[in-house]
């Protein structure tokens, strides 16, 4: 048993739809204990001992308790009882709103507790909504939605789930999400003297307690900050993940053992025959269609064999072991390998969900010798390394039994380019219209859309989540999304009213945006590591009315020649083709940024987010 040493600060988000599972009002029988959960007591001792959601800063809700209890039953099976106390604010947060929590085969899931409760009386006020749903293939989802009522209320939700033939525990557990968390609580027994093995991320050795018929493990952290996922600066999730086997190669021979099992689909009619390599490109293309796509659910999600749907629609991980499988069938060279955690060590314990998800690493028989690391449904070309996988170290088992792992070049700059160009004709009144493209490529397809190509229904909204732009009056009409490279090319018609006219003068707002997760480099410690190194562009080509003339030149930033981050701005104006010409690059040519590089680094960023909101005056 060891834990790791802290390793970065945390930041915030991460959508994990079943991360709130507890237990209120009940009693769980084990070997040697008696646990009883009383909703009511613990709102109420909440409501003395946890602070006020008005001290968390941009918190639309507050984690009070998050508790999750593992052991073994008598059968071999293993029991997860979970139960989270949520003080809401002014609204219902997204990932409260509705709760999805898949069945095990075989298993079962019982919700105990689904209520809101008055913070103040502790006395339950409503019950939330529960219903099920039935996937393509038969598996069950227990669905919990969380109703408007329960806004400023403490909402309790406590389920318990039954995983057969485990015959042992094992698990990972995160201990940080898009919301603040108050007080967590996680506790796994084993039986008698059996000893479990446990790795994590910023957290404390556990109490150990045993009373001769079981052996408990308690881990508590108090008053965690929000985590928002691995964005754009890397802040790893906090977690504790354990198991009653250790070691990479066991970790590894859990996982590859279920992805031999796995019974795949038949192959889909197209398939058969005919050239390979084409056959194998379709494959890819199918199999990442959106219809094809089970949405709205966790990617690590495999059903069993008797579940999974002959056509779709599939979860990531599913996509990726089916799509090995048939790329094999159809004469490719067809590898899986594993995106974890926290790498493989010798301490690590033998649990699935130390995997992030599986990687193939492929090559026709005509190529045999180019490899390329592909993920069903990537919005990037085949040939192009998935933006998930870039910068980070793979895993599998080789043909000796032994581990191998492969680092993956996270590429350069221009493999990471976000590009903003505007094509505008300005009016006489200051309103304007023309197009906006906006090309995504590498790491930035992760950031805004899982890696994926977004659907042209609702383009409009999707670009604004990711973007600011600092524009009067901008509407946004999606004409055309495609894929293109190693990611994809938006294009929308753009109206706005960039202008202001006062008799013969003009102030003009420069158009331009800001990337959201920009934000992720602000009041950051002096070192820290980017997900990818980065080119962010910006251009602006607007015919203007005639007559005008430039009357101050703005400021530009001209910084970093030399250097591994490079700012180049330039603004020109023609009045005689009555043209404004205005761009901004931005180089970032590293990952690492050490105490120099990042007072650089802040000098462009401030630049960087003047940009868009620049005011040029012009004069008749």
């Amino acid at each position: 048993m060891k834990t790791m040493k802290n390793l970065n600060k945390i930041a915030a988000m991460f959508i994990a739809l079943f991360v709130f599972l507890p237990v209120a009002q009940a009693a769980f029988a084990s070997p040697a204990t008696l646990t009883v959960w009383d909703s009511s007591e613990e709102v109420r001792r909440l409501n003395r001992e946890a602070p006020s959601l008005d001290g968390f800063r941009g918190a639309e809700a507050l984690v009070w308790l998050s508790n999750d209890d593992y052991r073994m039953l008598n059968d071999g099976a293993m029991e997860h009882s979970s139960f989270r106390i949520v003080m809401t604010g002014e609204k219902i947060p997204e990932e409260l709103a509705d709760i999805r929590v898949l069945v095990p085969y075989g298993g079962s899931v019982e919700i105990i507790d689904a209520s809101w409760y008055n913070p103040m009386t502790a006395m339950k006020e409503g019950s939330l909504n529960i219903s099920e749903d039935i996937l393509p293939g038969g598996a069950v989802v227990k669905r919990i939605t969380v109703p408007n009522g329960a806004v400023g209320r403490a909402v309790v939700i406590a389920l318990r789930e039954v995983y057969p033939g485990k015959l042992g525990v094992d698990g990972v557990v995160s201990l940080a999400g898009s919301m603040p968390r108050w007080e967590q609580n996680l506790t796994v027994e084993t039986v008698a003297e059996q000893e479990i093995f446990w790795t994590g991320r910023d957290v404390s050795e556990p109490l150990l307690s045993k009373d001769g018929i079981s052996t408990k493990y308690k881990w508590t952290v108090m008053n965690q900050q929000p985590w928002h996922g691995e964005g754009f600066v890397v802040y790893r999730r906090p977690y504790v993940a354990f198991g009653l086997k250790k070691g990479a190669e066991s970790a590894l021979a859990e996982v590859e053992g279920y992805a031999r099992t796995m019974k795949v689909p038949p192959l889909p009619a197209f398939a058969h025959g005919g050239d390979k390599i084409k056959n194998g490109l379709r494959l890819m293309s199918w199999i990442g269609e959106p219809s094809r796509t089970l949405n709205g659910y966790p990617k690590h999600w495999v059903r069993h064999n008797a579940q999974l749907p002959a056509d779709g629609p599939w979860t990531q991980w599913e996509q990726n072991l089916i799509l090995g499988q048939w790329l094999k069938a159809v004469g490719w060279d067809a590898e899986i390998w594993w995106k974890t955690l926290d790498g493989l060590k010798d301490d690590t314990p033998a649990a699935r969900d130390i995997f992030a998800a599986p990687v193939l690493r492929l090559s026709s028989q005509t190529e045999a010798k180019k490899k390329t690391y592909y993920q069903a449904g990537q919005a990037a070309d085949f040939g192009v390394t998935a933006p998930s996988v870039s910068g980070t170290t793979l895993f599998r088992s080789n043909l000796r039994g032994s581990v191998e792992k492969k680092t993956v070049s996270a590429g350069s700059a221009s493999d990471h380019r976000l590009s903003m160009l505007w094509k505008l004709r300005l009016n006489g009144d200051g309103s304007a219209s023309g197009t906006l493209d906006v090309t995504v490529k590498g790491g930035w397809t992760e950031l805004f859309s899982g890696g994926q190509l977004p659907e042209k229904n609702g383009l409009g909204e999707f670009l604004l989540n990711s973007i600011n732009f600092a524009m009067p009056g901008l509407t946004l009409s999606p004409s055309n999304v495609a894929a293109s490279g190693s990611g994809y090319v938006m294009q929308f018609s753009v109206t706005c009213a960039p202008g202001i006219v006062h008799g013969r003068n003009l102030l003009l707002r420069l158009p331009g945006g800001v990337p959201q997760r920009l934000g992720d480099m602000i009041g950051q410690e002096n070192e820290y590591t980017f997900s990818f190194p980065f080119i962010i562009d910006q251009s602006v080509r607007m015919k203007m009315p005639s007559g005008y003339r430039l009357v101050q030149q703005p400021s530009v930033v001209n910084s970093g020649t030399g250097s591994k981050a490079v700012l180049k701005q330039s603004i020109t104006h023609w009045p005689k083709k009555a043209e404004l010409l205005a761009d901004s690059t931005w180089t970032v040519k590293t990952r690492d940024v050490d105490t120099v590089l990042s007072i650089l680094l802040k000098e462009e960023l401030a630049a960087g987010l003047r940009w868009p909101v620049l005011n040029l005056p012009f004069r008749k």
